[in-house]
Parts: C-alpha cells; structure tokens; sequence
C-alpha cells in the first residue's frame, strides 16, 4: 500500500497518531456533550416535614375461635354399626349432629366389633401357640443344664438348649404384645368424645365404610373460647401475657373481660403483624366461634414521617416494594435518585414513611416518569 501524501511529502508516523488522537478526543467530548444536553424533567418536589408524634387509639378487630377444635376419627377401618341416637326438638330420634352437647367420654359412634375380635382371637391362639413351645424349650433347656452340670452334655448341646428357651420367650413376649394391641384396637371401636363441648360437623352415616383417614365428628370446645387478633411491633409493649382485657361483641352484648394468653415472637411475613390471643370465660356460652369482636388497647403515641402518596413508585428491582425519587444535587444540577422505603398508615393524601429524613425533598408530581440518576428541574 501506498503511502498517504500531502504536497507532495509523505506523511510521517507520528502526526498520524496525533491526528486520530485528536479525532477521538472530538468524538468522546461529543458524547458527553450529549450526555450532559439531556433536558431535565419538570416535576414539583415536597420537602420532607419533621417528625411528628401522633396519637392512635387502639382498637383491633378480634375473630372468636373455640378453645379447642378436634376432629375425631376411627383407629381402624370398618363399617359404622350405630351411630348415638339423640332426641329431636320434634320429640322423635336422631343421629347425632351439628350444635349438639355432648359429655367427655360418651360414645359417639361405633364400628363393627366382629372384625376385631376375630383379631383378637387370632391373636390369643398365636400366644397360646407359642407358649407352649416355651414350656418344652424350658423342659428342654432345665434338663441340658442338669445334665451339663454332670459333664454328660456337651457346650455346643448346651448352647443350642439355651438358645432354644431364649428365641421361644422372645415369641412369646411378642405374641403378648400383639394381643394387647388388638384388644386395644377392639377397644376403640368405640368413638368417644375426649372432652365436654358441642359438635360442629358429622360425616358418617350408619353403614358408612371409614378408614383412619376419614373424620367423622368435629367437636369443639366454648366452655372457653379465644379472641385472636394482630398488632404492630410498635403496640407490643402495651400487650403482655396475663393482662386483662376488654373484649366488646359487635351484637351490643355487655363487654366481656379475657385474658392475654398467647403472643407470637414472630411477625406475619406478610402483613408484619404480630398474632395475640385473648381467653375468655364463656360458661354462658353467648360467645360463638366466628363472631367478630372489638378489643381496645387503650391510645399510643408514636412518631412518624409523612410525604405525599403521590410521591411512592414501585421499587425498579422489586415490584412489591415501594420507593420515593429524592432530589439531590450532582455537578450543580438536580438529579432523581431512587429510595426503598416501608410504607405505614396513611391519613387523607400523605402516608407515614421509613427511609427518608426531615429536609429531604421528594419528587411529589412527575415521580412515575423517572428513572435513577434523571436530571430534574423543579417547578411551582
């Protein structure tokens, strides 16, 4: 190739180095040029107000649970042979059903017994069977030993005689557990209530085939009954175990007082609340499970920092999560820089927010065109 000519000289390495620097330094000042022409965004900025202390009055709405709910079911697999018989308001006989009362250990239900003492029976002839295996072996093993005694039977005879009485007393003490297992099973045919207290379902009918998988009562007890609610971190201090509160039904009934028995040590990852339980006597039983209560914790103070709701975005990199664009000065010019924030109870258009400090500004109109980084420039 040729060299490059002008006027008739060749044109030395070194200018050409100068030269494509040059160019490159026009081009790279260029794109910076354009970088920094981009026009800011016209938005309106609010200026985050100090702390404020505010007065909330607790009042939590509760759901009434029983004090224990169990669903009952059968140990083995069978027929139902009869189900409790009670008397209707009719005056005529009925299964056992729903609201009924009924006593801890009264038979609620049974399946057919013929199965189970058939087991029963199998397994009394096992041990009787082995049994009397034992009894020879004994014979067996008590005339080795006088005779090994005496010198007149070998170690090895000896070993085998013993070793014979151990294996027929190991049968045996297996065959006796076997039989008190099934009597144990014959045994619980019967379903029985394992406490006082009302059912709340039934699902079996004479002749229903059951399995130890199918329930066949729920039965609950209201002699107590519980009110469970949520509160934030910032009310646990006021809530401790023991303490007495003040429950009020939504019926207008008189209030009620209970107890705190329950207070979880984790937060719902969900909603961030904390779950309480009130216990409350109910011998009356006017507290049903599944009515609403309300339980009033008395008024807390607590600070917080409140900006426009107009001002929250979802966060770029978790769209279940909240963000503020903050203004903030970069080379003399405003820039939008993006902010995570917790987001608390709002009042009219502001909500209390956690991440951001009294004196910031925030971009309060114009927040959902931005990106990080976006020059602004804030308007009236």
């Amino acid at each position: 190739m040729k060299p490059f000519l002008i006027s008739g000289h060749r044109l030395k390495a070194p200018l050409v180095l100068v030269f494509l620097s040059a160019a490159a330094m026009l081009d790279g000042c260029s794109h910076v040029s354009q970088i920094t022409s981009q026009s800011p965004r016209a938005v309106r900025l609010a200026t985050v107000a100090g702390t404020e202390m505010a007065a909330e009055t607790l009042h939590y709405s509760a759901s009434i649970l029983p004090y224990a709910q169990v669903e009952l079911m059968f140990r083995s697999s069978g027929y139902v042979t009869n189900v409790r018989q009670v008397r209707g308001a009719d005056g005529r006989t009925r299964n056992l059903g729903t609201g009924d009362y009924v006593e801890q250990g009264l038979t609620l239900a049974h399946i057919r017994r013929e199965d189970l003492q058939n087991q029963v029976a199998q397994a009394q002839a096992q041990l009787d069977q082995v049994t009397a295996h034992h009894s020879e072996a004994d014979q067996d093993f008590q005339r080795a030993k006088a005779l090994y005694s005496t010198q007149s039977l070998t170690k090895p005879d000896y070993d085998r005689s013993q070793e014979a009485f151990n294996a027929t007393q190991a049968a045996m003490d297996n065959a006796k557990a076997a039989l008190l297992q099934s009597q144990l099973t014959l045994g619980d045919a019967d379903l029985k209530a394992p406490f006082s207290g009302y059912i709340l379902s039934r699902n079996i009918d004479l002749g229903s085939l059951v399995s130890p998988s199918t329930s066949a009562f729920t039965i609950v007890d209201i002699d107590r009954v519980k009110a469970a609610f949520g509160a934030p971190d910032y009310v646990l201090n006021r809530v401790r175990l023991g303490q007495e509160l003040t429950i009020q039904i939504e019926n207008d009934a008189a209030p009620v007082k209970g107890r705190v028995t329950s207070v979880s040590p984790a937060a719902d990852t969900r909603n961030r609340i904390f779950a309480v339980e009130v216990t409350v006597s109910n011998r009356d039983r006017h507290l049903k499970p599944g009515m609403i209560a309300s339980i009033g914790l008395g008024e807390v103070p607590h600070s917080s920092i409140s900006i426009p709701l107009s001002a929250i975005v979802s966060f770029p990199s978790e769209p279940d999560h909240f963000a503020v664009m903050v203004a903030q000065e970069r080379a003399g010019r405003l820039v939008a820089n993006v902010r995570k924030v917790q987001l608390g109870p709002t009042h009219d258009n502001s909500v209390a927010v956690e991440g951001v400090q009294p004196g910031e500004r925030v971009v309060s109109v114009g927040a959902q065109l931005l990106k990080d980084g976006d020059p602004i420039q804030a308007i009236p």
